[in-house]
C-alpha cells in the first residue's frame, strides 16, 4: 500500500521461546525479534495478539484452541496488539499500535464454518477482520484504532519508523488502503 519495494522471507525467531505476560510487551520483543533474525539492508519484523481481559491469544496451537478462542470472543470486545520493528545493521527501532475490536455475537455453526473456510491457526485470536462468511460477513462488528493494526502491520507505525532510516512511502498508502480495504484510516 505504500508503494515500497519488499520482499517477503522467513524469520528465524523462536516464537515459543518468548514468555512475557504483557501483550503489549511480548508483540514489541517479538517484533524486534523477527527483525533482528534475518540479514539484510532493512528488516520490518511484526507480531500481534488479541488480549481480553486478562487471556492473550496468539496463534492458536491447534483447530481445538481456535474453537476456544472463537467462542471466548463471540459478542465481547477485545483488544489487538501489534508490534512493528524495522532493523539494519546499525540500529533497530520498535513500535506497538493498538485497536479496540467489537465481535459481533456467532455461534458455535459459525464458528464451524469459519475454521473450515479459512486458516486460521496463523492468526492471533483465530481471525483475520478481512475473512468473511457469505451471508455473515466478518466476525467484527466494529473497532477503534487503525484497520491495518488489526491485520497485522500497523501502517501508521511502519511510515513513522521508516522515516528514521530516511524512507518515505511513494503513494498514498491511506488512500491505498482504503481502497483495499474499504476502511478509512
Amino acid at each position: 500500500m505504500m508503494g515500497l519495494e519488499f520482499k517477503t522471507v522467513s524469520h528465524d525467531a523462536d516464537e515459543a521461546g518468548v514468555t512475557i505476560d504483557n501483550p503489549k510487551d511480548l508483540v514489541g520483543q517479538l517484533a524486534i525479534d523477527k527483525a533482528t533474525s534475518v540479514p539484510g539492508e532493512l528488516i520490518i519484523g511484526s507480531d500481534l495478539v488479541v488480549a481480553q481481559q486478562n487471556r492473550v491469544m496468539g496463534k492458536p496451537k491447534d483447530l481445538q484452541q481456535a474453537r476456544e478462542f472463537l467462542k471466548a470472543l463471540s459478542g465481547k470486545t477485545h483488544t489487538v496488539y501489534c508490534g512493528v520493528s524495522v532493523a539494519s545493521k546499525e540500529k533497530t527501532v520498535m513500535s506497538v499500535a493498538k485497536s479496540k475490536v467489537v465481535m459481533k455475537p456467532y455461534d458455535d455453526k459459525i464458528i464451524a464454518a469459519y475454521i473450515k473456510k479459512f486458516h486460521v491457526l496463523d492468526k492471533g485470536g483465530a481471525y483475520a477482520i478481512q475473512f468473511e462468511l457469505p451471508m455473515f460477513g466478518s466476525l467484527v462488528k466494529s473497532f477503534k484504532g487503525g484497520i491495518t493494526t488489526i491485520i497485522g502491520l500497523p501502517l501508521d507505525y511502519l511510515e513513522n519508523l521508516l522515516k528514521e532510516f530516511g524512507v518515505k512511502p511513494k503513494v498514498n498508502w491511506r488512500k491505498q488502503c482504503k481502497i483495499e480495504t474499504g476502511y478509512e484510516y
